[in-house]
């Protein structure tokens, strides 16, 4: 055997050895493994909230959208109609409840002028015999369940009711002043509409 060979023997061996001391680097530890796991399952859960947050807010507007055509199509509905009685009335529509409140105008108090101290607007006074004035409020109350949660859409609207106002009109006519609490005053009181105030 010659030196040359046992040099190289001698340096194979070697290196064999200092191949085995060092540690493999071609793999990912446990520990690398457990923490990429974790940081995706973190980023899915983020994005998993996201994506529902996304589709119940998607939900909520298309159920408002379509509760919002629904009260529009119930003050659609009351044009051409006879005018709903005073009172509170629901009914139902699919998941929706309709809900119709009619009550007397109330004349807000922002518009005080102070001409109406004396006397009563025509529009606003009651009918004789226990009736009640010609205009009248109309809220309608679109709710749903979203959620456990309540939501709703209302439209309010202004109704007069024709049949009222010819009982007005007769009432002016005989001498009669119909007041906005039922009473009927002495035949020499007329039933006038404010006069419009001067202007300056």
């Amino acid at each position: 055997m010659s030196i040359s060979d046992a040099n190289e023997r001698r340096r194979s061996r070697h290196e064999r050895k200092a191949s085995r001391a060092r540690p493999g680097r071609a793999g990912f530890t446990l520990i690398e493994v457990l923490a990429a796991v974790a940081l995706l399952g973190i980023l899915y859960s983020v994005l998993a909230r996201v994506a529902i947050e996304g589709l119940r807010a998607e939900g909520e507007s298309e159920r408002r959208l379509e509760a919002s055509l629904l009260a529009d199509e119930r003050v659609s509905d009351l044009v051409g109609r006879p005018v709903p009685p005073v009172g509170r009335s629901e009914t139902s529509d699919g998941d929706f409840t309709i809900a119709i409140d009619v009550t007397p105008f109330e004349l807000p108090t922002q518009w005080s002028t102070g001409i109406f101290e004396d006397q009563q607007p025509l529009l606003l006074a009651t009918v004789p015999g226990g009736g009640v004035q010609a205009l009248r409020t109309v809220l309608i109350t679109i709710s749903w369940l979203e959620a456990a949660n309540e939501r709703h859409v209302s439209r309010t609207t202004y109704l007069l009711d024709f049949q009222s106002v010819a009982a007005l009109l007769a009432a002016a006519g005989s001498g009669a002043k119909p007041t906005q609490n039922g009473a009927t005053p002495t035949p020499d009181q007329d039933l006038q509409l404010p006069s419009e105030p001067e202007a300056p």
